[in-house]
């Protein structure tokens, strides 16, 4: 109790007679404390006790020194370690140390600058997702950076694949006339495979590209991804200044990108180098790596085998190949563009690459010589049918040949009009063109109805299924009319 509130409580008691629990109120303390309180006559002097220990105490240097180390280090494993050095309190006691050793440790970062052309830095950002058809993608925005100039190279994909990863490496290179010596990555699986403290496993495939083009990859340390500020900083910059407050959409995102990298990004003062990145891209491109006369081929590559429908399946999506092709085993390469099909390291298929799901992607051409082959078929079908009209059909049909060169369309439209009138009212017909020496489907049709006219009978139209063509060619056997004479006849005559 300070001097302020003994002195209060003292005045309440003596010059105003409050009663304790009225003083208590006024100074917020129990009726307890008042009464020990007005039983002093001198300020009541208090007692510090002695700081209890806690079970922690003797672990804390251990604890800030591995904190130090490890600034991310769970609790459960600093528990487990002074366990084993003798600790016996619960891990309640510790994370309350944890949470108030770290909140006070702020780590301080150094500025670092590079010379020109010696370093770039490499990033993925995700962007969300965008609907193409019916089916959605995750958007992922690659980015690139020079580490001296600033200069900035993105492209968005619908991928984070190798192979989209090591493109973009190829186009970014372009973009920038060169590339650095050096390139600093997160621990990315597409470069770092595993990692147990300075023993590194690189993706040899990524590897490989590096090592063809000369440029050392340089992992960054665990939750360090602070040494890559400057990708990092470049994807903070893109979400708030090209993504914010525009509608996604693909693939307007590509060229969007490119458009505010070229008249934006690169053309901006940069607030760390009060410079254009552009400008100071100039000074750098000099001190960058040339790039090699020939050309890396970074598509996907995998074996396919195609359907009897002469169909590829990639990537959610169906591809066509010519039909000669159909069950075999074909190699597909396939960039964010482009899906080629080789056979025997020959192109046969080319298409544009389809990001939605469950299309088919087809080239009329590759069906031509098996539709050619059903036509033919069809042809000979209607032509056998025909003939089976009976012999006035084969003689008109010698007739057709001489007559037209295309004699399957009129046989074609003759068997529709047997359909449509029955057998024996188009032979007759074509009995009456015969002696005239009219061939053609329109004299038979012509005949036939003048004779129906003359009966007073109207014109049978055709029925046909636009949204079916295909069922407008299927043959069918003309029914048997004689089983409802029958029938009449029996009615009549068990009415007599």
């Amino acid at each position: 109790m300070n001097a302020e509130t003994w002195a209060r409580i003292k005045k309440l008691k003596v010059v105003e007679n409050l009663s304790l629990t009225e003083i208590g109120r006024h100074v917020g303390l129990d009726r307890k404390t008042v009464r020990r309180a007005l039983l002093k006559e001198t300020l009541p002097v208090t007692h510090l006790s002695r700081p209890r220990l806690s079970k922690i105490d003797r672990f804390k240097s251990y604890i800030q020194e591995r904190i130090k180390e490890y600034p991310r280090l769970c609790g459960e494993v600093v528990l487990r370690e002074i366990q084993r050095q003798g600790y016996t309190g619960k891990i309640r006691i510790l994370n309350e140390f944890l949470a108030g050793l770290k909140s006070k440790e702020k780590e301080v970062f150094l500025r670092i600058e590079t010379p020109a052309g010696e370093q770039g830095q490499v990033d993925w950002a995700n962007c969300g997702s965008v609907q193409i058809g019916n089916a959605w993608r995750k958007l992922s925005c690659f980015v690139m950076v020079l580490s001296y100039s600033r200069m900035m190279y993105i492209e968005f994909t619908l991928s984070q694949c190798l192979e989209d990863f090591l493109q973009c490496h190829l186009n970014a290179f372009k973009y920038f006339c060169g590339y650095p010596r050096k390139i600093l990555y997160d621990n990315l699986k597409l470069v770092v495979l595993s990692r147990m403290g300075s023993q590194i496993k690189f993706n040899p495939k990524f590897m490989e590209f590096a090592g063809i083009f000369g440029f050392e990859p340089v992992p960054c340390n665990v939750a360090r991804g602070n040494e890559k500020g400057k990708a990092e900083s470049g994807i903070y910059y893109i979400r708030r200044n090209l993504l914010d407050g525009h509608p996604i959409t693909w693939p307007e995102i590509r060229s969007l990108g490119r458009i505010w990298l070229d008249q934006t990004a690169n053309v901006r003062l940069h607030r760390t180098t009060h410079q254009r990145p552009v400008d100071l891209w100039e000074q750098e491109k000099p001190h960058l790596l040339p790039l090699p006369q020939w050309n890396y081929d970074a598509s996907i590559l995998r074996p396919v085998c195609s359907t009897h429908q002469a169909l590829v399946r990639f990537d959610g999506n169906a591809y066509s190949v010519p039909h000669a092709y159909a069950r075999k085993v074909l190699e597909l390469r396939a960039t964010m563009d482009v899906v080629r099909l080789l056979s025997e390291g020959k192109e046969i298929a080319c298409h544009p690459r389809c990001y939605a799901r469950g299309s088919v992607i087809e080239d009329i051409k590759h069906f031509a010589g098996i539709l050619a082959t059903k036509k033919k078929a069809m042809a000979q079908k209607l032509l056998n049918r025909f003939m089976e009209l009976g012999p006035v059909a084969g003689n008109y049909v010698e007739g057709l040949c001489s007559t037209h060169a295309q004699y399957g369309r009129h046989i074609a439209q003759i068997i529709e009009l047997v359909a449509a009138y029955g057998k024996q009212e188009v032979l007759d017909a074509m009995i009456i063109a015969l002696e005239f020496r009219a061939f053609g489907a329109a004299y038979v049709q012509n005949i036939l109805l003048q004779k129906r006219n003359a009966k007073g009978l109207k014109e049978i139209l055709p029925i046909t299924i636009p949204q079916k063509p295909s069922w407008n060619e299927i043959l069918t056997e003309e029914p048997d009319l004689s089983i409802y004479d029958k029938l009449m006849d029996a009615d009549e005559e068990s009415k007599s």
